[in-house]
């Protein structure tokens, strides 16, 4: 079980609590501290003194993706789950989890997630990680496909179990340097599975927060990291020859659509700064005739043409 850490002692100790917790108890904890600048690194080493299950690394600030990693670097279980260190777990999860990938020799299995906000919190939170459908084993790719089917594909990596082999073969690691790295993530790993199973039970317990990377405001650097995930995902779908597959296709548009959402949202000085290399992005967008999808070349050409043709398809759909 591999926590990355930054500046969370406030939830810290609920989180490596769930996991010790755990009904199947042949795991190891894996707690990266990532530079943080608080008492969580302190709260690593406490546990560490406790438990000898529990390991500690401690280096300088990588990020979310190179904490990641360097835990996936030290591992040595057969299966690796990555939690988040503000989340928790339920107590049957890794027992559960194990049974179902032995069971059907599965090298990915994900679930489900409830989602909360802090009791200090007033935002509304949705709990979009509840699927509505049981998804039996097969190849990755194929789950991906009904997944999207369906809308219930989700890229949040805390809902994965993964085989370490499986990883290791297909040598798929976190993206350093960049936010919405799951985005990438997820998709290579259901890209390349050959084997996926599905629990539908809500493992995980997902926390919201006013200032984490999904509810704060944007800057250049979520606008680059959407860029740099969907110039990622379109090279993985080449790479497996799916670049022209309806499946890969409509993931390959949903994230070139987040890119040139998240420019939108910067300031007009941010703009300014990507301008140059933002209308490189459309244009290498276009030159791939949008992906045959006309909602993403409207909003390549701009606002105005995006709002005719969203006024254009509501009108179409009452008719």
């Amino acid at each position: 079980v591999i926590v990355p850490v930054y500046n969370v002692e406030e939830y810290l100790r609920e989180c490596v609590d769930s996991v010790l917790k755990q009904t199947y108890e042949s795991f190891e904890v894996i707690l990266v501290d990532d530079g943080s600048t608080d008492t969580s690194g302190d709260i690593c080493d406490e546990y560490a003194g406790k438990d000898t299950r529990i390991k500690v690394i401690h280096q300088k600030n990588q990020g979310l993706s190179g904490a990641r990693n360097a835990g996936f670097d030290a591992a040595s279980g057969k299966y690796v789950y990555f939690l988040d260190s503000d989340d928790c777990i339920l107590p049957e999860t890794l027992k559960e989890l194990v049974d179902k990938a032995e069971k059907e020799e599965a090298e990915v299995v994900f679930f489900d997630a409830n989602s909360f906000a802090d009791s200090s919190e007033e935002f509304r939170v949705e709990q979009r990680y509840l699927r509505k459908y049981e998804y039996k084993t097969e190849e990755g790719y194929k789950v991906l496909e009904n997944l999207q089917k369906h809308r219930e594909y989700h890229s949040a990596v805390p809902l994965l179990f993964l085989k370490r082999e499986f990883l290791q073969d297909n040598d798929i690691r976190f993206e350093s340097g960049i936010l919405y790295e799951d985005m990438l993530y997820t998709y290579e790993v259901y890209c390349k599975a050959k084997c996926v199973a599905h629990i539908q039970k809500a493992f995980y317990q997902r926390r919201y927060r006013s200032n984490s990377i999904m509810t704060s405001r944007k800057n250049q650097k979520h606008y680059l990291s959407a860029k740099k995930v969907y110039e990622k995902v379109r090279d993985v779908s080449e790479q497996i020859g799916k670049i022209e597959d309806d499946t890969a296709r409509k993931y390959v548009v949903r994230c070139a659509f987040n890119a040139l959402n998240m420019y939108r949202k910067l300031s007009n000085a941010e703009r300014r700064t990507s301008k140059t290399e933002y209308t490189n992005l459309k244009k290498e967008i276009l030159g791939n005739n949008a992906y045959n999808d006309n909602a993403l070349k409207m909003r390549c050409y701009g606002t105005f043409p995006w709002v005719c043709y969203k006024v254009c398809e509501k009108f179409r759909r009452l008719v």
